[in-house]
């Protein structure tokens, strides 16, 4: 293709190399999948070697000279907008990454690059290689906890029952358990998780992320990231979080008095709230008992109405009535492990791509929740098929009788969001062009506008039922879980705040001389005015800090705009509107990432996004103590 026979055409060169990049792209996407997922140790090392190969190429192509000049010479004049803002981005990030340097500093650059992807990849098999939990014995360990859960962990030959830090064992624990202590150890246990090992490891990553920017003419490693985003520059994200920071801070110190006033309800002496009560955001066992008790909200209850099965079915309805999609399951596909489903989608009769659902956590596997990519889809090659790695559904309870809480059920229909965002992205012309090339200060915003649907009475009405007896969930309860959802947001809003900066800060930060921990410990004192534990070191497990590295503050950005994109559906009265659903999947997820984020969010809203409906939302709970009624508002469940 390089060869001076080949002509610098779009039909000649352009799309041949297109196919290429999707080709290896596909390799290390396959590769880095089950590098997270295989239940076999050796399987998971062969995927990391695809995975980081795919990787290397795409380091060596990023600064090929030859093709970045052939490139430039392809006449575009008489192309559509797309393919030319799709290859004006494509030479922008090879000019960013160094084809326009001498052949000794892009032999470096490459180097360092392939070296970081190792480094990346060792911080994400450390934090899955290294699962923590507890023994505990007694009369009652488990007092609080639901009764599915209790039933799942009964005690061993010698007593004692073993809790892990595995998520299925992690928040029911520390949303429910009466037992301070137990909730104490474990949080000990998850906040050291990979710890001491991934310590060395990400300062190996984080001096070659600012050798890497210094060589490419940047100030420091988050300067480079953030050029290509919305935001443009860390000074603005600096701005864009202290805006925040300021909005929440008076209402989550209110929220957290409201709950330290409830904790003084069983220990008068508090003075204050403990890190194990919810404080930090790992959990939250006194806001769940606010909520029981103000609001008739007993989330261990709705566990009843909310079989794996039907939440999962629910939204396949769901996406049918939105988007017309049909998800058919695949029985004939023999995928990784036997847990693993697999399912068709269609659209108007057509096949429109394929999907997985990884939910069982194993030793090994990713421990977070995310979508993968399995295959890139276009319009002239093959069909978008993407991966949920999830860990709701505990090994030793039969899929068909899995419960789920809550919110799981919100963390489903979030990374159901990107799934849905990665199939109707994967039919445009250009790899460039799908969802993995739009900014990543917007990538969130689809996924968590998707979380609403899981948020809305009406549409969770349609699936929560008791399988047993057929009982919907009472309408009344969803109502109260819609106000009762308010409390606390505030305070998760503000760690969010913290995370972003500590993440920006790693990055900004000269790693020669730094304590990771420390400067962590340091980010949450000063963002949520109270002491950071020095027996934590969550540094060690901040898995964001491979993928997303200085840009965490996605996750805030994108919940801004994503709040503004649900006032269409508002003003229709109803999130289940076709039209609506239909205009916000033309405007916004078939584009991906051939459009800019901003001309995308324009054309859908018919203006700039503004933060006043951010603003609102975040604020929805912020009242003095009972003066809502809060306390009348119906009998407290158990």
């Amino acid at each position: 293709m390089l060869s001076e026979s080949v002509p610098a055409t779009v039909e000649s060169f352009l799309a041949p190399l297109d196919r290429v990049l999707v080709s290896v792209h596909d390799i290390g996407a396959h590769g880095g999948l089950l590098f997270q997922v295989h239940p076999e140790a050796e399987v998971r090392a062969v995927g990391r070697e695809l995975s980081e190969s795919a990787d290397r190429f795409f380091n060596e192509f990023r600064v090929n000279d030859r093709a970045y000049r052939k490139i430039q010479a392809v006449d575009l004049s008489s192309e559509d907008a797309e393919t030319r803002f799709v290859v004006g981005r494509l030479l922008r990030d090879m000019r960013r990454f160094g084809a326009e340097r001498s052949v000794e500093e892009r032999d470096a650059l490459v180097a360092l690059a392939s070296r970081l992807d190792s480094d990346a990849n060792e911080f994400n098999r450390n934090i899955a290689a290294s699962p923590r939990g507890v023994s505990i014995g007694g009369p009652d360990p488990l007092r609080g906890l639901p009764a599915d859960f209790r039933a799942a962990h009964t005690p061993g030959a010698d007593g004692q029952v073993r809790v892990s830090t595995k998520y299925p064992d992690l928040y029911p624990v520390m949303n429910y358990a009466d037992d301070p202590e137990l909730r104490r150890r474990l949080l000990l246990e998850a906040m050291n998780v990979a710890f001491p090992a991934n310590i060395p490891v990400l300062l190996h990553l984080l001096s070659g992320r600012r050798e890497f920017a210094l060589r490419l003419g940047f100030t420091d490693y988050a300067e480079l990231v953030l050029e290509d985003k919305m935001a443009k520059r860390p000074e603005n994200v600096v701005g864009f979080l202290d805006r925040v920071a300021l909005l929440l801070g008076g209402a989550a110190a209110r929220e957290q008095a409201r709950l330290l006033a409830r904790k003084r309800k069983d220990q008068p002496d508090a003075a204050q709230l403990e890190d194990w009560d919810g404080r930090l955001g790992v959990g939250a066992y006194y806001l769940t008992k606010v909520r029981v008790e103000e609001y008739g909200v007993d989330l261990r209850r709705f566990r009843e109405y909310l079989p794996f099965p039907a939440v999962r079915d629910g939204l396949f309805e769901l996406c049918r009535e939105l988007f017309g999609l049909e998800f058919h399951r695949n029985a004939s596909e023999t995928p990784w492990h036997a847990s693993v489903e697999v399912y068709d989608v269609e659209r108007g009769g057509v096949p429109f791509g394929r999907c997985y659902f990884d939910f069982v956590p194993r030793v090994g596997k990713y421990s977070h929740a995310a979508q993968f990519d399995v295959r890139t889809g276009l319009r002239d090659g093959g069909l978008p098929q993407g991966a949920l790695i999830c860990n709701f559904l505990n090994e030793s309870v039969p899929m068909a009788e899995a419960r789920m809480d809550y919110r799981d059920v919100v963390t489903f229909f979030h990374e159901f969001g990107h799934l849905v965002h990665h199939l109707f992205s994967g039919h445009g012309r250009w790899f460039y062009g799908t969802m993995s090339a739009l900014e990543w200060d917007f990538i969130e915003g689809p996924s968590q506008l998707f979380e609403e649907w899981a948020r809305d009475p009406a549409t969770l009405a349609r699936f929560a039922r008791n399988p047993e007896t057929g009982e919907p969930i009472p309408n009344v309860l969803l109502e109260r879980l819609r106000e009762s959802e308010a409390v606390g947001r505030a305070s998760y809003l503000l760690r969010q705040v913290a995370l972003a900066d500590v993440s920006l800060r790693l990055h900004v930060a000269d790693p020669h001389g730094l304590d990771p921990p420390q400067l962590f410990a340091g980010v949450f004192e000063g963002r949520l005015g109270y002491p950071f534990n020095p027996e934590y070191h969550w540094v060690a497990s901040f898995g964001h800090l491979t993928g997303y590295s200085a840009i965490y503050y996605t996750y805030l950005w994108s919940a801004v705009i994503a709040r503004d994109l649900l006032t269409p559906f508002h003003a229709k009265g109803s999130l289940t509107d076709r039209g609506v659903a239909e205009r916000y999947a033309a405007e916004v997820l078939v584009p991906g990432g051939s459009r800019p984020a901003a001309e995308l969010i324009r054309r859908f809203l018919g203006r700039d996004y503004s933060f006043d409906a951010f603003e609102r939302w975040a604020l929805a709970a912020d009242r003095p103590f009972g003066a809502d009624g809060a306390g009348a508002k119906g009998d407290p469940r158990g």
